[in-house]
């Protein structure tokens, strides 16, 4: 069975940078384990930034489009350690249904891109989900803002005004996330 789960956020645990994939209903994650340039795809997935030149995900997902192939979900299976593990993206065409096997952070970042969702295999939910307080979560959303706040700057600067209000966008639904956050907490 599959869950499927949400991108909370990027942050720093023990083992390294991970996208935390939040379980439904729950304040716990399954951490999933970056490289830093991953890390950065990511932020600039869930942020909904977009370079001036149309990254790989971009082009995958016109190229999906123009060739009426369309991501359905992924599917995040149990690997060898926790944090790494496989991920499955199914596809639909005219022609039938057919999967592709990529690495796990290149498929959260497309799914993410595209709007597709993301499940997880129960025994991964199960077995390596940890326990985020909001103390955890306040950093990884700190350092977004942080981050979102000096790329309004630089836009505003550079008069790209188009970028400005998406970033800015962002900026409010990281405050709002986190506002949600301490509602749900004194409510416990």
């Amino acid at each position: 069975m599959f869950t499927k789960t949400e991108i909370w956020t990027v942050g720093k645990t023990p083992n390294g940078l991970a996208v935390l994939l939040r379980l439904p209903d729950s304040s716990r994650c399954v951490p999933v384990y970056l490289e830093n340039s991953e890390a950065q795809e990511v932020l600039s997935a869930i942020s909904g930034v977009k370079e001036n030149i149309p990254g790989i995900y971009e082009t995958f997902i016109s190229f999906f489009s123009a060739a009426s192939v369309h991501p359905e979900a992924i599917e995040i299976l149990k690997a060898k350690s926790p944090g790494y593990y496989r991920a499955m993206v199914h596809f639909k065409s005219s022609g039938g249904k057919f999967t592709l096997e990529l690495k796990t952070p290149d498929a959260i970042i497309l799914g993410t891109r595209a709007g597709i969702p993301i499940f997880i295999e129960d025994s991964i939910s199960e077995e390596d989900s940890i326990n985020v307080t909001m103390a955890e979560t306040d950093q990884p959303f700190a350092s977004q803002l942080s981050r979102l706040r000096k790329e309004l700057e630089v836009m505003v600067e550079e008069e790209n005004y188009e970028e400005a209000v998406k970033i800015r966008d962002r900026i409010k639904q990281i405050e709002n996330r986190i506002q949600d956050n301490k509602k749900n907490i004194e409510r416990k």
